[in-house]
């Protein structure tokens, strides 16, 4: 696929921040979320960038969207399924909501000419580890994902990829 990458913001600092808008994870929760993309642009404006990898969590003192992370229940009804853009599975909660929430988080990563990619970005907390399978999976991803879930609904799945058995 086509990389396009785009101007979103300069940070507090001066560095140029980019996001490629067609086939990165930043595009696919840019699409679910359309409000998404100004809240990043407005948190990253407002915050030096120096180091190589930057990730963190803004509140804005309002509620600016749902937050898709939940908690599961034994009765939940959970699925997995690959989104748009993804090659491991997410795993899906078919019984609860989004909840209102005041968190943007953004991920970036230093650029050799010291500019700044938006890997990506969404409404909710950081506190979340990859997915399992994830080339950034951690220690935690397997039981933090076993007790949580993403909401069904809200994000694009790719076609015939859900499924009630666990992947990993």
């Amino acid at each position: 696929m086509t990389r396009a990458k785009k101007f979103l913001t300069l940070s507090k600092n001066g560095r140029r921040v980019f996001f490629n808008d067609v086939d990165s994870h930043v595009a696919t929760h840019f699409a679910d979320t359309p409000q998404l993309r100004a809240l990043a642009a407005e948190v990253i404006a407002g915050r030096e960038l120096s180091d190589t990898i930057v990730e963190f969590e803004t509140d804005m003192g309002r509620i600016v969207g749902k937050s898709d992370l939940v908690e599961n229940d034994r009765q939940d009804e959970i699925v997995y399924a690959k989104r748009k853009n993804r090659e491991v599975f997410t795993v899906f909660n078919k019984s609860k909501s989004p909840q209102p929430c005041s968190l943007v988080t953004v991920s970036l990563h230093q650029q050799a000419d010291g500019s700044y990619e938006l890997l990506s970005a969404w409404i909710g907390p950081l506190n979340s580890p990859p997915f399992p399978g994830d080339e950034n999976e951690t220690a935690e991803s397997k039981s933090f994902w076993t007790t949580h879930s993403l909401a069904w609904g809200t994000q694009e799945i790719q076609p015939q990829t859900e499924t009630s058995q666990c992947p990993w």
